[in-house]
């Protein structure tokens, strides 16, 4: 940073620009409009490579400046990281033992970054703007900078706001005399509605006014859960109404019809949760595709879809029966409770590729019990009534993992398709976007149709 003036003439302000690498440009053109107006300016102009020793000058900079101007821009917004973010910090940090009535902190947007959004400290949001495209030079800066060398500490405070709340659409208002009309935004008709305030602590004690307050938080809390669901986007509800469905169903399924009914002994009750958390991953799994593919899902199909996972995992994994004889029988590639790593991935391709196939090709695909003595053969499979088996197992050639799928037609035995996928680095659901492919492909939908 220059020096100050000589003599007796007052020193001039001081201001430290801070901005990413990737704006120099714009903060040059800033430095050159501030050094013509008078004021001395200090930015770096090196990448940081001189370590320690040029870490402290900078900190000794920010220390003694007289005003801070961090440059706001579509680059800070990108970068999640940055040395420029340590200097803002350290400018909030000295706020702190600032007066609130002291003008410190002059933020400048160089493009159309908005203030409601940005990804800035919350102080910078409590005082003005000055947006300067490029960093060029405009009347609002000339005010700016006269401020600054008459000595004017007034802050520029901008139209009153909580950062928290941060609204869609910011009133573009500056205080005189940067601007000298100040016209707040019409508020956007479609923009949600705000969040309900908390309420209040009450200022007197006692049963009754505890009672009222809780109340208060209860009805809060449900309308706080109502506008958050209103505000997800079409598949995300259509997820949550999943679970709820998948949820519900489970708990009617796990309690007897009434007190003199004893249900039977299942093999491991204590996995009734494992079960339960199966079911929900294979909704999830089934909504994901759902997305992904385009596909509306309606009540009645939520409905249909929830007695298939509860169909599928409410006994849990063993040697039950496959349920009705539906053309493609499926085969689960690993058991849900497998520890190791290669199981683990076979079991999440089997709910992804489960969840397409069951919405691409409705009422046309069951699954079994997954590994029973000597595994699903065709003879078995055509017993089912089932005209394709799809099946995979992990496989591993001594140095490299992988899944091994195969498509057989029950009625000669013959395998139509087979592939081997590799496991490490490989994303579950590329893979079983893949082999839904190969299958919708090879498994005529005329076959499928005279299985109904």
């Amino acid at each position: 940073m220059s020096s100050a003036g000589t003599g007796s003439a007052p020193p001039r302000p001081s201001v430290f620009i801070s901005y990413a690498s990737e704006d120099r440009s714009a903060a040059r053109t800033l430095r050159d409009a501030l050094a013509a107006a008078g004021i001395d300016v200090w930015y770096d102009e090196s990448d940081l490579t001189g370590g320690d020793a040029w870490d402290q000058k900078i900190r000794r900079q920010i220390r003694d400046c007289d005003y801070f101007m961090p440059v706001v821009s579509a680059t800070t917004e990108r970068r999640k990281e940055g040395y420029f973010r340590r200097e803002w910090r350290l400018a909030v940090e000295r706020t702190l033992d600032m007066a609130d009535d002291v003008l410190f902190l002059l933020p400048i947007a160089i493009d159309d970054t908005s203030e409601a959004t940005a990804r800035v400290p919350e102080k910078f949001l409590a005082v003005q703007w000055l947006r300067l495209p490029s960093g060029l030079p405009s009347p609002a800066l000339d005010a700016l900078a006269k401020r600054l060398l008459s000595g004017d500490h007034t802050p520029l405070t901008r139209a009153p706001w909580s950062p928290r709340t941060r609204p869609s659409k910011p009133n573009v208002c500056l205080p005189p005399p940067l601007v000298e009309i100040c016209t707040p935004t019409p508020p956007d008709p479609a923009a949600p509605p705000p969040m309900p305030t908390f309420p209040h602590t009450p200022e007197k004690g006692g049963f009754f006014h505890g009672v009222r307050f809780m109340a208060e938080v209860l009805w809060w809390g449900l309308t706080a859960v109502w506008l958050l669901f209103n505000r997800l986007p079409k598949w995300g509800r259509v997820l949550v109404l999943i679970w709820v469905v998948s949820t519900l169903f489970l708990g009617k399924c796990s309690r007897p019809l009434d007190r003199g009914y004893n249900a039977p002994e299942r093999p491991n009750p204590a996995r009734a949760p494992e079960r339960e958390k199966k079911a929900r991953l294979l909704a999830d799994r089934i909504s994901k595709s759902a997305r992904e593919g385009g596909i509306a899902l309606n009540s009645a199909e939520i409905s249909k879809l929830g007695n298939e996972i509860a169909q599928v995992f409410v006994d849990g994994f063993g040697d039950a029966p496959a349920g009705p004889a539906k053309p493609l029988l499926i085969v689960p590639f690993a058991p849900p409770t497998a520890e190791d790593a290669p199981s683990k991935f076979a079991h999440a391709v089997f709910l992804s590729l489960y969840g397409r196939l069951s919405l691409d090709r409705r009422g046309e695909v069951s699954v079994t019990a997954p590994i029973a003595a000597g595994g699903v053969t065709p003879a078995r499979a055509r017993q089912l009534g089932s005209n394709f088996v799809l099946s995979a197992t992990p496989a591993s050639d001594g140095t490299t993992a992988g899944l091994a799928v195969q498509l057989v037609a029950t009625g000669d035995g013959k395998v139509v398709w087979t592939q081997t996928f590799p496991v490490t680095g490989s994303d579950p659901t590329a893979i079983a976007e893949q082999i839904a492919n190969h299958v919708l492909r090879l498994v005529p939908k005329k076959v499928m149709r005279r299985g109904k």
